[in-house]
């Protein structure tokens, strides 16, 4: 049997996967895209044959590239994001598509079932606030809206669940998998009876919570062992929730440390032993892919993608090629702290950190015919760091004192952009040498449920190399502390100038 170990994360927009070694570390990595569908206005779903079909690519991709035999390789994990739910018949059949989180199609059904149950109550036994786009408003939606394919449905499984039953043959789930659904208990690490009553969700068809995010499932069926050219004895783990996995790829494990990302949206985890319920519903309360750990998150839904989109709609020349990142970052960072007088508010789907304003949308503030496209790129950058200080304020406020921030996915590889955040927070910052940090988390899980690694953290000791570390300079972040101040208070008229357009 051999030691080399695959770990793939099923994301928003793509599925990333890596193939590594226990003592070499990554040999190879694959990303695998699959299209957002968007039937009408405010809608977004996936199509979950999309999930395995990338993984089954990646995969194949990844020993293609390696050009290593099938029989090197012990075990196989795929995390993924915990908010779409696919929906099964009796024969494993699929019967809708999968809402995800940005989906804003029903936002006074949402409302509504969020009173029905009772907002207190969800913050208090799901440790989660309430939000659009996760499992109880999805499923709630398919329950009034597709009658049908509810009567029809004997399964109701999250993406990386979807898989594992491609993969083994097993419907179960994972302790970390059932947060932020809004139906579960996290004291209990089981899906809610009361919660699930009072939503008119049967828990018969919620997924048997029957792991640890670090254990075996079993191995790969004959068929899905043919499509990905492994052998049957396979091990797969149970894997777990995407920014879970991300915290133990990027090395986070004790308490007081912290992994953040800026994907579709800027997503924080902390990691604690004693989480504690907020109850003004501004963190969240997960368990961690590591035993005996819970994190606590922070999401600033869709901030993530105000770059892309300012390079897609903005900076590139209908009919050109859009610049790349590099270029528009290199022109931030001539460009003086604080964007000669330009703020940006990056909430392109409503405010949600460090206060909740649903109606509040991405603004420019601030903008004259002196400034060019790298004040407006720079804008962005602060923008999202600027949120920096008000989230660690909160962490504080639940007993968590972070001293530094460790930094992962594509934005890793941006130096200008780390030392901001850096000279914001007055923070250091790390960075990991490999920056698809949830793939990196699947492959240590799937070491230790294949028995390479005695545990994830071992395994996290093994795998995670540190890359460039930014410290703050004092001069700049006592600037950033006056700049951040006054971007806080302008930020009080943004938002009351959104409420009332209504």
């Amino acid at each position: 049997m051999g030691s080399l170990l695959i770990g793939a994360d099923i994301g928003s927009s793509a599925l990333k996967a890596v193939l590594v070694d226990p003592v070499a570390g990554v040999l190879a990595v694959a990303e695998r895209p699959y299209r957002m569908h968007r039937p009408h206005p405010g809608w977004a779903e996936n199509d979950p044959a999309d999930w395995f079909d990338a993984v089954v690519a990646a995969v194949n991709e990844l020993l293609a590239t390696a050009g290593i035999a099938a029989a090197e390789v012990a075990g196989l994990c795929v995390v993924g994001q915990r908010d779409p739910v696919v929906l099964l018949d009796e024969n494993l059949r699929v019967l809708t598509p999968a809402i995800h989180w940005t989906d804003r199609r029903d936002p006074a059904g949402t409302a509504a079932i969020f009173e029905t149950v009772g907002r207190d109550r969800i913050i208090d036994v799901s440790g989660v606030v309430p939000t659009p786009g996760l499992v109880l408003p999805n499923l709630d939606w398919t329950r009034r809206h597709r009658p049908d394919a509810w009567r029809s449905a004997r399964h109701a499984v999250q993406p990386k669940d979807f898989v594992l039953q491609r993969l083994t043959g097993v419907i179960a789930t994972d302790t970390s998998s059932l947060s932020r659904s809004l139906i579960n208990d996290w004291r209990l690490d089981d899906w809610s009876g009361q919660l699930c009553e009072a939503a008119g969700i049967p828990v018969s068809i919620l997924p048997p919570v029957r792991f640890g995010s670090w254990e075996p499932v079993g191995t790969l069926t004959a068929e899905a062992a043919r499509r990905l050219g492994l052998p049957t004895s396979t091990v797969v783990a149970a894997g777990g929730g995407d920014d879970q996995a991300a915290t133990l790829g990027s090395g986070v494990l004790a308490p007081g440390e912290l992994s953040l990302g800026t994907g579709s949206s800027l997503a924080w985890r902390a990691v604690t032993h004693e989480p504690r319920v907020d109850p003004r519903g501004r963190l969240c309360v997960a368990r961690h892919v590591v035993p005996d750990l819970h994190i606590y998150e922070m999401v600033a839904v869709g901030s993530g993608t105000m770059l892309r989109w300012f390079r897609e709609a903005i900076a590139t020349v209908p009919g050109g090629e859009a610049p790349s990142y590099e270029s528009l970052i290199a022109e931030a960072a001539v460009v003086a702290p604080g964007a000669d007088g330009l703020l940006f508010y990056p909430y392109p789907h409503g405010a949600t950190l460090p206060e909740d304003h649903p109606s509040a949308r991405g603004a420019f503030l601030g903008v004259t015919a002196h400034h060019r496209r790298g004040h407006f790129v720079r804008a962005i950058l602060e923008g999202v760091a600027y949120l920096y200080p008000p989230l660690l304020e909160i962490l504080r406020d639940r007993g968590v004192r972070v001293e530094r921030l460790t930094v992962i996915d594509g934005e890793a590889r941006s130096a200008t952009w780390n030392q901001i955040k850096a000279d914001v927070s007055g923070r250091e910052l790390r960075t990991t040498a490999v920056p698809e940090a949830s793939a990196v988390g699947a492959a240590i899980l799937a070491g230790t449920a294949a028995g390479v690694f005695a545990s994830p953290d071992a395994g996290a000791r093994a795998l995670v190399s540190p890359g460039p570390v930014f410290t703050p300079d004092p001069r700049a972040t006592a600037r950033y502390a006056g700049l951040q101040a006054g971007w806080a208070r302008a930020a009080a008229h943004v938002f009351a100038a959104f409420e009332a357009r209504g």
